[in-house]
């Protein structure tokens, strides 16, 4: 089969896209273990990771000043409340006193176990348990870093495919950390996981899944795809894990009754409110592709003021950037097409018959469903992104394992630098550039940028899978059909 070449450029620009659109670049040579020639680059390989160790210790030491810098600094209304966990950890003392955090004054986006998580770094003075969290989710992002790495292998990526697929998602995780939210531990989760799974362990992945769902809710698009994959087994310990995140553990803790009306106000706040009413975020920091349909295609505020009142803040709107107005009912519509459409992309692109649970073919069908959390979210800030690192190794893992044409090659690797570039440069304007490159959903944009990228090369692997299976079954009737013929030529001479 002939693949399209790169087209005609210069030669000194065309040489450097051919050398890095070179599968090998990304990828670590296959030597056998006890060949002399493989102790020289493992040996060079450790010293480049040490590096990029010493270089992650720096990184987290100067994300720790600035994080102390942040939480000292009070902000518009004079609170200490720039950090999510400081702003959370009033809540989470509230609910462990018997108060209800999801009505009032306070609206706790997640359901009681994420707060009782949270609890042992709660209880210790603020400033520490601020920075043992923040310590403890940079170990969890390095962990999960490794379990996508070995996700996505074979091919295994280089030293250099490590580390585009991380520097994509880099800006959300320092963001994350600076912030101090709980998006890597969802992150965390997810990796290990797949991590199970990979290792066939279906029922502590279905565990692990179950407390990510029971943590925030996006993960849940997983239970499709493995629906889909028939992974019954899975799907099972899913079922009784919820159970136990949601019911038996809160309720142990805080007792039947009460976790049952927490429950209830908790999906009153983030599933029947958004879903069922349409209550959408629509401001600007909101990238999920419902708030921006809301902020382009109705009158729905992108920019909104709080106005304190004793009953709590009080939101009104501060300004419109809507490209058309369609109507909230239209909208509303159209947001829900994009759910339907997401689940007719998994059932065309995702192949049930595949029992591959790693490599780069799999590992681009989990980036579909985590893009799909990415996008289809009620609500998603940009600090949310710190999954992109399994998309992210997924398209890297594909072009290193050499299928793709040097074309196909050199889209790829465009999209993820735009996709990159478009979540940091607007933040290197200024903050009102940075405002309306929000407004008008450059994450999304870049969300839906590599997602077109894992669906175009997806559905390629599935045309030039048809295609050789369709080679195969035509040689094969050729072969039966020669055969036959010639048996019945030699009975007919006989």
């Amino acid at each position: 089969m002939n693949r399209p070449s790169l087209p005609r450029l210069p030669s000194t620009l065309r040489a450097m896209l051919q050398r890095w659109t070179a599968p090998h670049i990304w990828r670590l040579p296959d030597r056998p273990a006890n060949s002399p020639s493989a102790e020289v680059p493992s040996s060079r390989l450790r010293r480049q990771w040490l590096l990029v160790g010493l270089v992650a210790a720096g990184l987290l030491a100067v994300v720790t000043v600035q994080y102390l810098v942040k939480v000292q600094t009070p902000d518009e209304l004079g609170r200490q409340s720039r950090s999510a966990f400081l702003r959370w950890r009033g809540m989470i003392h509230e609910l462990m006193a018997g108060g209800n955090i999801y009505v009032g004054r306070n609206e706790y986006p997640n359901a009681p176990i994420m707060a009782l998580i949270l609890w042992p770094f709660a209880a210790l003075p603020p400033l520490c348990g601020a920075l043992l969290w923040l310590y403890f989710k940079a170990a969890a992002a390095v962990m999960a870093g490794i379990w996508v790495i070995r996700t996505v292998a074979p091919p295994r990526l280089s030293l250099a495919g490590c580390l585009l697929s991380v520097a994509v998602a880099l800006p959300a995780i320092i963001g994350d950390l600076t912030h101090n939210n709980v998006n890597i531990f969802i992150l965390f989760l997810v990796a290990a996981m797949l991590e199970l799974y990979r290792r066939g362990q279906d029922c502590a992945a279905g565990l692990t899944l179950a407390l990510a769902i029971a943590c925030k809710l996006t993960p849940l698009l997983f239970v499709p795809y493995f629906a889909w994959k028939r992974q019954w087994r899975l799907l099972h310990a899913t079922g009784v894990g919820l159970a136990v995140w949601l019911f038996i553990v809160p309720s142990w803790i805080l007792g039947w009754e009460w976790n049952w009306q927490l429950l209830r106000n908790w999906s009153e706040l983030m599933i029947v409110r958004p879903i069922l009413r349409g209550e959408v975020v629509s401001e600007h920091p909101n990238q999920a592709l419902v708030g921006w349909t809301y902020r382009l295609f109705s009158q729905s505020p992108s920019f909104v003021r709080y106005e304190r009142t004793p009953q709590g803040d009080i939101p009104v709107p501060a300004a419109y950037h809507y490209v058309v107005d369609l109507g909230r009912p239209t909208v509303g519509v159209l947001s829900k097409l994009w759910h339907a459409g997401w689940l007719v992309g998994l059932v065309v692109l995702c192949r049930p018959d595949r029992r591959d649970r790693h490599g780069w073919l799999a590992a681009l069908e989990y980036a579909f469903v985590v893009l799909g959390m990415l996008l289809l979210s009620e609500r998603t800030w940009k600090h949310h992104a710190v999954t992109l690192i399994i998309p992210a190794a997924a398209l890297i893992a594909a072009v290193a394992a050499g299928n793709l044409s040097p074309r196909g090659r050199l889209t790829v690797l465009i999209v993820i630098a735009a996709a990159g570039l478009l979540m940091v440069v607007p933040g290197l304007c200024g903050r009102h550039i940075q405002d309306l490159a929000l407004v008008y959903g450059t994450h999304t944009v870049a969300f839906l940028g590599l997602m077109a990228a894992v669906a175009g090369v997806l559905w390629q692997h599935r045309r030039d899978g048809r295609m050789v299976e369709s080679e195969w079954r035509m040689r094969n009737w050729n072969r039966e059909s020669g055969m036959g013929n010639q048996q019945g030529g030699v009975t007919n001479t006989h």
